[in-house]
Formats: structure tokens, C-alpha cells, sequence
């Protein structure tokens, strides 16, 4: 690797011969308004100081080096060097409207190569579609520009900057000697000399865009790879146009939760996906050859793939609808088993709509999700993973055991739920109303509807305190918000605090909410009385959508005992096999061990946590000793924390451990103590 300094056009752009090729694995040229005129600035800056300015690091690789042509590869900088490129190519053209023949002469060696053949003449290629637009405009054939490009819109730009700048007497000439002006630092690799590009563009500060998630996986799958142009086409392209670039981090996020046991969260996607490629796959091929397959299941997930039946469609638009993307692991699984033919449509079909119901009652009853994540996460390796048949019955029976919050709803509590809690400031209000509305054939386009309350929401109606009666305060604490005084509409500012009558009169005559408005129209006043009864009669309606076949649970000797930490059962002379922390199953041989994974845990959840403990020296209550710290000399027998610099006290009994994890999610965490269930063998 050869670091240099180096001015972008003199020593880079300017030199002849030679062409920066953008590779396949990079992203597209994507600097937007913000970007370019930054630079614009940093120009007329470096002119007006005579100063030279810095625009940080240019990464090449040469792959060819010839008498003939130099070609090298672009591993860092594809933006820089691309917008100065358009920049340059603006002022060309300003140059040749104004006849300065001179400046149009110098300019133009910038651009192109002189004595070259036609395809070698531009000294920049970026990427396949980026490659066509700059072609385009480098043949001034302007009308068949993508005006949604980039390079069209930042050309543009640059135009109007030239002509903002001309206009405060500045000239072309004083623009072009900024531009010189501009340098990097030019670091150019070499192969044969060990230089690895992936390890080094990682570790690259550039002061151009932040590399997404997506940009480092792909880069760190196609960039060494001598397949890349294949890889790029047959495999990367067809995920990113699967799944749209904007989805593909949430999508490796779902995917690595599908394959490993581990926390995996949005800072350490890309180390999980290096490790794991790296315990599992021979070539990079094989990886990509699963990433796609699960691009066409996550697709489906996110509405962009129809191929499905409309049943499984339905259901996975209803995960999408209430925002329950936590399930999108287990899922991953599950399709996959499907499309291998493991599970036929039908009880496919039954398990999605079981899992939706299970959802559903869990929000309505203001069940909090944070244990769902570690419970899908996991959920195929504690049900089908071992015995791939009868799937379920396994995930159904696997709920129904459950004794925690994490339990089924019964239909009781539901619909208790359904008539008497807030419904309207959750974000699944209008996904109920709309699924009453439509249970049937018959079914209405609710996009552009609103929620209406019938009983309105402004208090000081006198008409409405009529309407109600005595006891109108008491109602509108309980009521206003709920399933019964709720319906859908595009009829909001006429109904406003109408009285009741002549709501009903203008939903009698312009809303097409059929089910939902049936008890409205066949009432003659608003009030408690007729709020509850309409509120049963919806919520039979959900029941009977949100219905799921009961299991009949098969007792096992063999089954696992389950204890929480509240549990009255002395762990002295025991060994857990195993603990449950917010859904997530992890095996352990000891209670120390337990201790330490409970920690990591919590450390990757919320690092912030254990770092104020061990920065105050946690104890115990009541206790002297010191149990977490920065400090190793303050612990009897410590032990490091994964590398965090945290030690935690290792000297305990089975009890006392037991007692350190209950203190630990009680009085520090925002968690349940409901969320840890321990395993003994």
C-alpha cells in the first residue's frame, strides 16, 4: 500500500491514459444537492485563500499497466471523483458557449483520452446504470438523460452554480483553479504486495457519504472475488431489486437473527455476517445463493412479492400493517421449509393466522412486545428444528405452555380488552376497524379513510352532555377511546361534535363502512347503553376473524421444567441446562456461566447499563462486596466481560447467582423479571 499526496486533477484526473473504473460491488453515485454544493463551496473557498483544500482519501487498485492504458479500480472516492468529473464537464460546456478555446482545450484533456478508441476515451466508467447516464452526458445527448439520475440533476446543479458564481465576478478560469486546488490523500494498492482491499476499506475515514450496512456486506462479498461481475449480476442485483436497497439492512438483520443464536442489532450487523460467512461458507457464491432465496420470502414479507396465495398474503400484509416485523426470523425459517414442501399450504395458512391472532390479543391487552424478539428468534430451534413435521401443533402447544406474559390470551380477557381499553391511540386501531369491515366479500378501499369517534372528542359539547346524560363525565373517561364509539370514515370535518341524529343522518347517507356502521344507523341516541352493546357486537366480530384451532397439549415426563426467578424452589445442589431471557433460549453447564451469558446479554441490549454499574462499583443490596467493576483488584475472582473492560464477580453460590440476576433486571433495567425463566437438568 502506497500512501501519496496528491492534487485531483494534475495527478489523478489529468493524467493521461488512464481510465478509474467504478466496480460492480460499489453503490451507486448517489450525492445529492447538499454534497455538490458543499464542494462548490470548498472550491470557490480554496480560490479566494490560494489555499490548497483537502477532500480526504482516493483508494485505487491498478488492474491493468500497460503502454497501451492504465485501468485501476476504484475503492474509495467513486463520489468525489465523479462529481468533480460532472463539475468539469459543466464548465466545458460553459467554456465552448463562451468561445474560450484555451480553456476548452485544457479542460477537455481532463475529461477524455486523446488518441484512444471510442470506448476508452471517457477517463471515468462508473457502474452499468450510472455508466449509461455520465455516456449521455458526455455526448450531450441531454434528452435521454434520466432526469431522476443523479448525474443529470448534480449537472444541473453545477450549471447554476457557475452561473450564481459568474454573477459575483467570479470567472471560469478562477472556478478551474480551485478545482486544482482540491487534494487527497492517494493510496494505492497492490496485490502482489499483500495489500488486502476489503480489510483497508473498512478501516477508510472518508469524508464522503457513510457507508450503509448494505454497502459493506456487499463490497466484503464481491470485491476480492475474481466472479464479481457474475456474483454482481446473477445474485446481489436480483436481492437488491427483490427487496429495494432501502429494505436490504432490516432484511440481513432478520436474516442473521434467523441463523444465530447471538444479539444481533443494527451496529453489529456487519461482524456478525462476516463471522458467520466465515464458519459456514466455502465461497462467496454459496452465501449468495441463500441470500437470494431469503430475499424472495423477505419480499413477500414487505408487500413487494404477490406470489403467494392470497390467503398468506393477507396475512403477512396484517404482520406488516401492525408493524410486527419481529416475527420476520421465525418466518424466514418457515417459508424456507415451505418452499422445501415440509409444510403444505393449508396448515401454513393455519399457523400464519394463528401466530397474527397470538399478535394481535397480545397488543389489544397492552401486552409489552420487548420479550417477542428473543422468543421468534428462537422459536424454531425450541419447536420444529429437531422433528420437521406436525409443525402446528408444535407452535401452538409451545404457546399454550407458556406461563409467563408471554401466554396465549384467552378469548375472555380479549374480548374484555377489546370492549373496555384504548383503542384508538394505538397504531392498530385502524387495522382492527378496517379487518371488521372487510371479513366479509364485499370489501372497501379504507386508505383514505380516518377514524371518527361518534361520541367526538371535545368535552364541552352541551348537546352531547344531553345526549349522554348524568353521568357524561364517567363515560368519556371510559368510553371515548374504545372499540364502541369508533368507525371509519372520509366524513371527519362534517360529523365534527354534530349531535348524534345528524352524525347518524350523514353516515346513513355517504359512508360505505357497512358492518361497522350497523348498530350506529339502528340506534336513536348515544350513550353508555348502546357504546357497550355496539362494542360486544365488534368484538364477537374479531373474535370469530382471530379464532385459531385449540391444541389438546400432550403430557411429557420428559418435559422441560420451567422456573422464573420468583419461583420457590432452592437451587442449591442443581444445574441449569438452560435460561430463557426475553424469549431467547441459551444453553449453559453452570450457573457461573449463566451469569456471564445473562450479562453479555444485557451488555448487547444496552450497553449503558452494566457501564454505570461497573463505573459506581454495583453491590448487592446489603451487601460489602463489590460484584461488578472496572476495578479486578475489588473482586474476589473476576472475570472480563467480553473484552469490555467490565469485570463481574464470579465467587457465588446458586442462589446467590440467582439473586444477583433478579437485582440486576429489578433495579436496573427497564425489563420484566417475568422475561428470565431458568432450565435445570
Amino acid at each position: 500500500m502506497q500512501p501519496y499526496k496528491a492534487r485531483v486533477i494534475r495527478d489523478l484526473i489529468g493524467k493521461s491514459r488512464r481510465i478509474f473504473k467504478i466496480p460492480v460491488y460499489q453503490r451507486n453515485y448517489d450525492w445529492k444537492n447538499t454534497q455538490c454544493k458543499k464542494l462548490f463551496e470548498d472550491i470557490l473557498k480554496a480560490y479566494d485563500k490560494d489555499k490548497d483544500h483537502f477532500m480526504g482519501t482516493m483508494v485505487y487498485l491498478k488492474i491493468t499497466d500497460s503502454s497501451q492504458l492504465e485501468e485501476v479500480l476504484i475503492i474509495d472516492g467513486q463520489q468525489r471523483i465523479t462529481s468533480v468529473y460532472i463539475l468539469l464537464k459543466a464548465l466545458y460546456d460553459y467554456a465552448k458557449k463562451e468561445e474560450n478555446y484555451k480553456l476548452e482545450d485544457i479542460i477537455k484533456d481532463y475529461l477524455f483520452n486523446k488518441k484512444c478508441e471510442e470506448n476508452q476515451k471517457l477517463k471515468l466508467k462508473p457502474i452499468k446504470s450510472d455508466n449509461e447516464q455520465l455516456n449521455y452526458l458526455m455526448k450531450n445527448e441531454l434528452e435521454e438523460l434520466s432526469k431522476e439520475s443523479n448525474i443529470y440533476q448534480n449537472y444541473i446543479l453545477f450549471n447554476n452554480l457557475i452561473e450564481e458564481a459568474l454573477s459575483k465576478n467570479y470567472t471560469i478560469e478562477d472556478i478551474l483553479e480551485g478545482i486544482e486546488k482540491l487534494e487527497v490523500v492517494e493510496i494505492v494498492l497492490d496485490n502482489s504486495q499483500g495489500d488486502e482491499a476489503q480489510i483497508i476499506f473498512e478501516s477508510i475515514n472518508s469524508t464522503g457519504l457513510e457507508l450503509s450496512v448494505a454497502d459493506l456486506i456487499r463490497n466484503y462479498l464481491l470485491m476480492d472475488d475474481k466472479k464479481q461481475e457474475f456474483l454482481f449480476e446473477e445474485y446481489w442485483l436480483k436481492i437488491e431489486k427483490m427487496i429495494g436497497y432501502d429494505n436490504l439492512e432490516e432484511f440481513f438483520l432478520h436474516f442473521l437473527n434467523s441463523k444465530l443464536s447471538d444479539v444481533i442489532s443494527s451496529k453489529n450487523i456487519y461482524q456478525k455476517f462476516k463471522i458467520y460467512y466465515e464458519k459456514n461458507f466455502k465461497n462467496h457464491e454459496e452465501i449468495l445463493l441463500l441470500l437470494k432465496k431469503y430475499a424472495y420470502y423477505y419480499s413477500a414479507f414487505i408487500g413487494k412479492n404477490e406470489k403467494y396465495s392470497v390467503e398468506i398474503n393477507e396475512c403477512l400484509n396484517s404482520f406488516s400493517m401492525i408493524n410486527q416485523t419481529t416475527i420476520y426470523p421465525f418466518l424466514l425459517l418457515l417459508f424456507d421449509d415451505f418452499e422445501s414442501k415440509k409444510i403444505n399450504e393449508k396448515e401454513m395458512i393455519k399457523i400464519l393466522k394463528f401466530l397474527l391472532s397470538y399478535t394481535v390479543r397480545r397488543i389489544i391487552c397492552e401486552i409489552p412486545s420487548n420479550s417477542l424478539r428473543g422468543i421468534y428468534k428462537s422459536l424454531y430451534n425450541r419447536t420444529i428444528k429437531s422433528n420437521q413435521k406436525d409443525y402446528y401443533y408444535k407452535i401452538v402447544s409451545f404457546f399454550e405452555k407458556i406461563k409467563t406474559r408471554d401466554k396465549i390470551i384467552s378469548d375472555k380477557e380479549f374480548k374484555q380488552a377489546l370492549i373496555y381499553k384504548p383503542l384508538y391511540k394505538k397504531p392498530i386501531c385502524k387495522f382492527i376497524l378496517s379487518t371488521i369491515e372487510n371479513s366479509t366479500k364485499e370489501k372497501i378501499d379504507i386508505l383514505n379513510l380516518t377514524i371518527e369517534h361518534i361520541l367526538p372528542q371535545k368535552e364541552n359539547s352541551v348537546v352531547w352532555k344531553e345526549e349522554i346524560g348524568k353521568n357524561y363525565k364517567e363515560v368519556y373517561e371510559l368510553y371515548l377511546h374504545t372499540l364502541g364509539n369508533l368507525t371509519i370514515t372520509g366524513l371527519n370535518s362534517e360529523l365534527g361534535t354534530k349531535p348524534f341524529l345528524e352524525k347518524k343522518k350523514i353516515i346513513s347517507e355517504n359512508s360505505k363502512a357497512n358492518i361497522l356502521n350497523n348498530l350506529i344507523l339502528k340506534s336513536n341516541t348515544w350513550n353508555e347503553e348502546t357504546i357497550v352493546k355496539r362494542a360486544e357486537f365488534l368484538a364477537n366480530k374479531i373474535l370469530k376473524i382471530f379464532e385459531y384451532d385449540k391444541v389438546e397439549i400432550e403430557l411429557n415426563n420428559n418435559e422441560e421444567e420451567i422456573y422464573n426467578l420468583d419461583s420457590e424452589i432452592n437451587v442449591t445442589n442443581t444445574k441449569p441446562q438452560s435460561f430463557i431471557f426475553r424469549g431467547e433460549k441459551i444453553n449453559v453447564k453452570s450457573y457461573s456461566e449463566m451469569l456471564e451469558k445473562f450479562l453479555e446479554l444485557v451488555y448487547d441490549l444496552d450497553s449503558k447499563i452494566l457501564t454505570k454499574l461497573a463505573k459506581n462499583d454495583f453491590s448487592l443490596p446489603q451487601a460489602r462486596n463489590t460484584y461488578i467493576t472496572y476495578n479486578k483488584e475489588k473482586l474476589r475472582k473476576a472475570r472480563e466481560l467480553s473484552k469490555t473492560g467490565i469485570f463481574f464477580e464470579t465467587n457465588l453460590n446458586s442462589v446467590l447467582i440467582i439473586y444477583f440476576i433478579k437485582q440486576i433486571i429489578q433495579d436496573e433495567t427497564e425489563f420484566e423479571t417475568s422475561e428470565f425463566e431458568f432450565i435445570l437438568k
